[in-house]
């Protein structure tokens, strides 16, 4: 099997461009495509996945580039470079704004949340902080936290787990997780949440016991 160095660069000849632009495509300076075509160091996962992406490969040719990329994983990997932001930006502008995308939905479904109490005239404290621990919100008159969670299926042992810790240790009557919808939840999920005595609520269902807290004066 060839080196991998080798192979990016028969790659790219094939491929009729030069190492110039193929740089610039990956995002990487020319130095640092110099020193992965010579052997000297391998590229990074993140940079490997932009040059396939660059490249008009075959089935066959890129299943051959990420085995031979494989095989080479006692090369050192290459750096970036601090005098190239531009590679940096790259490689972080996706996944960041993946999370600023998600961020602002788990703002705005807190604030879903904040509104429906506050519609009610409950009690509340927003992120409430007790014993070192700390709630979305805190429901004081009934020692009942609520945790939001817009996407509970990202490390869903986490909020049980959590959840179970909030519980115990502040003293509480109960935890409520708060969802978007329930039906996104497996049901041997829910199975695991019921086991542990966790409340999980869809946001139509939170809205209708806040509104028989109206009614009722209790929730």
């Amino acid at each position: 099997m060839q080196t991998l160095g080798k192979l990016i660069k028969t790659l790219i000849i094939n491929d009729e461009i030069s190492q110039k632009d193929f740089a610039r495509r990956v995002g990487v300076s020319e130095t640092a495509l110099s020193k992965i075509i010579t052997g000297k160091v391998r590229p990074r996962q993140a940079t490997l996945t932009r040059m396939i992406q660059s490249l008009n490969l075959s089935d066959v040719q890129e299943q051959e580039l990420i085995k031979t990329f494989e095989n080479h994983h006692s090369l050192p990997e290459e750096k970036i470079e601090r005098s190239d932001p531009i590679s940096v930006y790259q490689e972080n502008r996706e996944r960041v704004n993946r999370y600023m995308e998600i961020k602002a939905r788990t703002i705005s479904f807190q604030a879903e949340v904040e509104n429906s109490l506050s519609r009610c005239g409950i009690d509340y404290k927003k992120y409430y902080i007790e014993n070192g621990l700390a709630c979305d919100f805190f429901l004081p008159k009934y020692r009942i936290a609520l945790e939001c969670k817009f996407n509970i299926m990202r490390d869903p042992e986490r909020t049980i787990t959590a959840a179970k810790i909030l519980r115990d240790k502040m003293n509480l009557n109960e935890v409520v997780v708060v969802v978007p919808m329930k039906s996104e939840i497996p049901k041997d999920l829910m199975d695991d949440f019921e086991r542990m005595q966790i409340c999980v609520l869809s946001m139509s269902e939170f809205v209708h016991k806040c509104s028989l807290f109206k009614r009722r004066h209790k929730m």
